[in-house]
C-alpha cells in the first residue's frame, strides 16, 4: 500500500513577529558598525581618513536605522547586549567586550534616539577612548557621558552610592537562571519520581549544593567546613549585643526635640536649646560622623513639617538648620565628601537635601574644589533645586575666575531653565575660556528664540568649532531670522577660504532655516566659477549643491554631478 506523504505547513507569521526579526536584524548590524567605528577610534587620531571614513558610514547606518525605528535601546549584560531580550552581541573577553566596558562601570541600558546628530556619536566615542585611561577613584564613564549632556543618548545606571560592590544584574530571565546557586527539577520529571527517590534525590542535590557553596578543604568533612573559627563568633556575638543595644543617639534626639517642644515662651531657653543642637551636630561632622548629623536634622524637618508648632519652635527648628546650610558645615562636608570609601556617601545624599537656601553660596563655592565627578554632578543638583526659584546666588559666580566653576553653574542654570537667565549670559559669549564659550551656547541652546542675539556674536568666535555648532543651533533656534546673518559671513570676502567642515556647517544651517529666501544666494553661488584658488571656491559650490538638495531644490542629473563633484573634493582632501 503506497504511503502518502504530508507536509505540515508552518503557521504564518504575524506583523508583530516579522517586526521583530527585522528590527533584531537590524540591530546587530548597526552593532557591527559600531564595533568597527569603537576600534577605529582606538588606533587612529581624530582626523585620520580611515577614521573619517568609519564615522560617515556609522552615521549612515544611524540614518538608515532611524528611518525604520524611532530608537536603537540596548540592555547592558554583564558579557552581552540585549535588544527586545535577545543577546544581538557576546563577547566573555573582558579585556575586548564592549558589554563588559560599559557593565563594570554600572552602565545597565544604553538608548540613541532619532534626530541623533554626528557631533553627539563623536564626543560619545571620545568618551569611551578617554574612560580607558582616567583615574577610576575620580572619574569614571558614567560621569563622563553625565557630563556631556547629550540630546540624543540616554542611560540607565546603577547608582555606585547604593550599590556595596560589584554585583551581577541579570538582562534576561536566562541570565537569572543560570546564575542561580540551586537549580529545582523541572516539573515533568519530579511528577514521575517515587516520594522515597524523590526525597533521597532531595537530600543528595542539597548536600552536593553544601559542598559547592562551602568549598570545604581536601579530606575536610562537610560538618568542619561549617564550623565557625573564633573570631567570626565574637564578630556575630557583637552584631547580636548591638542589636539589643539601642544606639544612645536616637534616644537623646527624640527626648531633645519632645523637651523642645514643651517650652514655653522663655527665649533663653530656645537659645540654649538650639546652641546645644549646633554644638552636638557639629562635632558629628568634624568626627565625619556624617550619618549621626542626618539623624538630628532629618528629626528637626519632620517634626516642622508634621506638626502645627508655635512661632518660637519654628524659628528655633529652622535657625539649626540653617546653621547647618551655612560654609563651615560645607566645608566640613567637603573634607567628608574626599574619604574615598571611608564616610558613608548615602548619608552624605540625604543631607544634601536637608539643605536650606542658605546653602546655595557654599555650595557654589565647594563645587569649584571637588575633584570627583559623582559629587559634582551631585553638588549640581541640589544647587539647581535650591534656586529653583531665585537664581540670582548663582549669579554672580558666572564672574568667578575658575572657568571650570563657570561651566558647572552654567550647567546648573541650564537644568533650572529660568526665563531670565538669558540676560545674565552677554558677557560670557567671549570669554577667554572657549569651554564656558561652549557651555554658554549650550545653555542659549535650551533658550530658543530668547538667545537668538547672543547665538549670532558666537558666529564670529576665533575657534571654526564653536563658529559651525553656533551656525546650526542658531538656524534651529531663529529659522528665517537667521538667514540674514548666516549669508552675511557666507557672501564675505574670505569665508571660502575657511576649512571645509566650516562651511558645510553654515551651508546646512542655511538649508535648515527652511527659508525661500535662501535659495537665490545658493544657486548664484552653485553656478558660480572661480579660477583664483579654484579648490578652495569647489567647496562652496560642492556645499551649495548639497544645501540646495537637501532644500528639494537640485535634482536628476544635478544629484548625479553633485555626488561626482563631492566625490572629487573628498579625494583632493584626502
Amino acid at each position: 500500500m503506497e504511503k502518502k506523504a504530508y507536509q505540515v505547513k508552518a503557521k504564518p507569521k504575524d506583523e508583530e513577529e516579522i517586526f521583530e526579526e527585522k528590527s533584531i536584524k537590524a540591530t546587530r548590524a548597526l552593532i557591527q558598525t559600531f564595533l568597527q567605528t569603537v576600534k577605529a577610534f582606538r588606533i587612529y587620531e581624530a582626523n585620520h581618513p580611515i577614521l573619517q571614513k568609519f564615522m560617515e558610514r556609522l552615521k549612515k547606518d544611524f540614518d538608515n536605522y532611524f528611518e525604520e525605528f524611532d530608537s536603537f535601546p540596548l540592555l547592558v549584560g554583564e558579557h552581552r547586549l540585549f535588544y527586545r531580550g535577545k543577546a544581538v552581541y557576546e563577547n566573555q573577553d573582558v579585556k575586548e567586550s564592549l558589554a563588559f566596558f560599559f557593565f563594570k562601570d554600572g552602565i545597565r541600558e544604553i538608548k540613541f534616539l532619532k534626530g541623533l546628530e554626528l557631533r553627539e556619536v563623536v564626543d560619545f566615542l571620545h568618551v569611551v577612548r578617554k574612560s580607558e585611561s582616567v583615574n577610576r577613584l575620580e572619574d569614571d564613564i558614567v560621569t563622563l557621558l553625565w557630563e556631556k549632556d547629550f540630546s540624543h543618548i540616554t542611560f540607565g545606571t546603577v547608582d555606585e552610592f547604593l550599590e556595596s560592590g560589584n554585583h551581577f544584574v541579570p538582562a534576561t530571565e536566562e541570565d537569572f537562571v543560570e546564575r542561580l546557586e540551586f537549580k529545582g527539577f523541572e516539573k515533568e520529571a519530579a511528577d514521575e519520581i517515587a516520594p522515597e527517590r524523590k526525597k533521597e534525590d532531595s537530600i543528595t542535590l542539597a548536600v552536593e549544593g553544601l559542598k559547592q557553596a562551602l568549598n570545604p578543604s581536601p579530606g575536610q568533612s562537610l560538618v568542619e567546613a561549617c564550623q565557625l573559627t573564633p573570631g567570626e563568633i565574637e564578630e556575630i556575638n557583637w552584631e547580636i549585643e548591638q542589636g539589643y543595644q539601642p544606639d544612645y543617639i536616637y534616644l537623646l534626639i527624640d527626648n531633645l526635640v519632645e523637651i523642645l517642644l514643651h517650652l514655653g515662651e522663655d527665649m533663653d531657653a530656645y537659645e540654649n536649646m538650639i546652641s546645644y543642637f549646633e554644638r552636638t551636630t557639629g562635632s558629628f561632622l568634624e568626627q565625619r560622623e556624617v550619618r549621626k548629623a542626618v539623624v538630628v536634622l532629618k528629626k528637626l524637618n519632620d517634626t516642622m513639617e508634621s506638626m502645627v508648632l508655635k512661632d518660637k519652635q519654628i524659628f528655633a527648628i529652622r535657625r539649626i538648620l540653617d546653621t547647618f546650610s551655612g560654609s563651615h558645615s560645607i566645608e566640613l562636608l567637603g573634607e567628608a565628601m574626599k574619604g574615598n570609601g571611608e564616610v558613608d556617601s548615602e548619608a552624605i545624599l540625604q543631607y544634601f537635601r536637608l539643605l536650606t537656601k542658605r546653602g546655595v553660596e557654599p555650595l557654589c563655592l565647594l563645587l569649584g574644589k571637588v575633584e570627583s565627578g559623582k559629587w559634582r554632578k551631585a553638588v549640581c543638583d541640589v544647587l539647581a533645586e535650591l534656586s529653583r526659584e531665585d537664581i540670582k546666588p548663582l549669579i554672580k559666580f558666572l564672574s568667578d575666575s575658575n572657568p571650570f566653576l563657570v561651566c558647572h553653574i552654567l550647567y546648573v542654570l541650564g537644568k533650572i531653565g529660568h526665563p531670565s537667565t538669558v540676560k545674565y549670559l552677554g558677557g560670557l559669549v567671549v570669554h577667554q575660556n572657549p569651554k564656558v564659550r561652549e557651555e554658554t551656547l549650550q545653555v542659549l541652546k535650551k533658550f530658543d528664540a530668547q538667545g537668538k542675539d547672543l547665538i549670532q556674536k558666537l558666529l564670529k568666535d576665533p575657534l571654526p568649532g564653536m563658529r559651525a555648532k553656533a551656525s546650526l543651533i542658531l538656524a534651529k533656534v531663529a529659522k528665517e531670522e537667521a538667514v540674514k546673518p548666516l549669508t552675511g559671513i557666507i557672501l564675505s570676502k574670505d569665508f571660502f577660504k575657511r576649512d571645509y567642515e566650516e562651511k558645510a556647517s553654515f551651508f546646512k544651517a542655511l538649508g535648515e532655516t527652511g527659508s525661500q529666501e535662501a535659495i537665490p544666494v545658493l544657486k548664484k553661488i552653485a553656478e558660480k566659477k572661480r579660477w583664483f584658488q579654484k579648490g578652495k571656491w569647489d567647496e562652496m559650490r560642492l556645499c551649495a549643491h548639497n544645501t540646495l538638495k537637501m532644500m528639494g531644490v537640485v535634482e536628476g542629473r544635478d544629484s548625479d554631478q553633485s555626488r561626482q563633484k563631492q566625490k572629487h573634493i573628498e579625494r583632493s582632501i584626502h
